[in-house]
């Protein structure tokens, strides 16, 4: 393999798939550059080694990073919405098990961000400002599908958390967990809890196919305290969440795509093996490779076009300020659906026929070219968009809008 330079490619990707218009965000993820080029040089060892990301994480939060949508006022970056989903885009590029591993962080942020100001949200905002960051501890395995087994309780005069979640991305590398279980009234009940509970257990047995480092197993909750003014009763979920959290799935899609044509077009340029039956010795020079990697490529810049148009959407219905059947929110919903039944099968395609660049050394663990697939796949079997297809066009024919918050589990 020739030495990678970075330069040349961070100039081409940037030509590509780079900003065109928003300015102001190209300027605050530069800043960001050189922490995400290192967390993408170490992506491949990482995967194939299985080393967790915390080391990446904590820089991450020491930066500033995943305080980019909180105020300025509370420390963070103070960025708006729909540039999020651009960082997530290049941060999974650098590497996806983080970006997903932070989607419940990012989400409580902007949970915050749609509610009144409160000595509740300065008192998190000061948190994540300062770098602190939450993970997810919602679903459960075998659970039914209108409780949850989760229970929340009174004990010596404040709440305790008693169950197992399943699914808990991100909580592995957390500071706080965002708890939703239901009480002994059968309520949903939602609140934050601290990682460093001494009843609290985190282990990393999640053992997907794909997305492998985000630690998306299994947490136990025994006896786990809650101060009460952190307990919330009912669904809390900011009106826009539904689309909020799909779309960050599809931008880290795109930053998945992104660094599968990247990682593609270094194999082929640096490639010394040829056929005989082949349309040039070198492979860098061949049509028919350089075709397929043009697909790769295309893939991404589409995937992330396509994003970038969706968050404008959601950036539209969070200023809206509307609840959750409001039709700003609607749109949106409407746009990420819709964009879920494109960018799906349009990257899992891509970074397929990546394959077809190299021949068998594609397929070699150590490259870990396979994980792009792999990862896409996982990601693609959340919520499947199957149904999100049929809303779209259930609105197109009798103009049905699209459900409120669903739930899943047994039934």
């Amino acid at each position: 393999m020739l030495k990678r330079n970075q330069s040349v490619e961070q100039e081409r990707a940037a030509t590509l798939w780079g900003e065109a218009a928003p300015a102001g965000y190209n300027a605050v993820i530069a800043q960001f550059s050189s922490l995400l080029e290192d967390i993408r040089a170490n992506s491949t060892k990482a995967e194939v080694e299985r080393i967790l990301p915390f080391e990446a994480i904590a820089l991450l939060k020491d930066s500033g990073l995943t305080a980019f949508t909180v105020p300025k006022a509370f420390g963070g970056l103070g960025r708006p919405l729909n540039e999020l989903f651009s960082m997530v885009t290049d941060l999974a590029t650098a590497d996806s098990n983080i970006a997903q591993a932070l989607r419940a962080h990012f989400g409580f942020i902007e949970h915050l961000r749609s509610e009144e100001p409160s000595d509740y949200t300065d008192r998190w905002f000061l948190r994540l400002g300062k770098g602190e960051t939450a993970g997810a501890a919602a679903a459960e395995k075998g659970a039914s599908r209108d409780a949850f087994a989760t229970r929340f309780t009174q004990k010596d005069g404040h709440w305790v958390i008693n169950g197992s979640k399943f699914f808990t991305t991100g909580s592995l590398y957390a500071d706080w967990l965002t708890v939703t279980g239901s009480n002994e009234e059968g309520e949903t009940v939602k609140c934050l809890a601290s990682r460093d509970d001494p009843g609290l257990e985190i282990l990393d047995d999640w053992d997907g196919v794909g997305q492998r480092l985000t630690a998306s197993g299994t947490a136990h909750f025994r006896d786990v305290n809650v101060e009460n003014d952190e307990v919330h009763v009912g669904n809390t979920g900011f009106a826009y969440s539904q689309a909020f959290f799909q779309l960050y799935h599809l931008a880290t899609v795109a930053g998945i795509t992104q660094a599968a044509a990247l990682d593609v077009a270094r194999a082929v340029k640096s490639r010394k093996r040829g056929f005989s039956h082949a349309n040039h010795a070198l492979p860098a020079h061949d049509p028919q490779i350089l075709e397929i990697v043009g697909h790769v490529a295309s893939a991404a810049h589409a995937a992330r076009a396509i994003v970038r148009h969706a968050a404008d959407a959601l950036q539209a219905a969070a200023d809206s300020r509307e609840g959750e059947r409001g039709a700003s929110v609607v749109k949106a919903e409407l746009e990420v659906w819709q964009a879920q039944e494109i960018i799906f099968p349009l990257t899992l395609n891509a970074t397929s026929q990546l394959f077809d660049t190299l021949g068998g050394t594609a397929t070699l663990r150590e490259a870990a070219l396979d994980r792009y697939w792999r990862n896409i796949r996982t990601i693609g079997c959340h919520n499947p968009r199957v149904y999100r297809t049929r809303v779209t066009g259930d609105f197109l024919v009798n103009g049905e809008l699209p459900p409120e918050q669903w739930r899943v589990g047994a039934v």
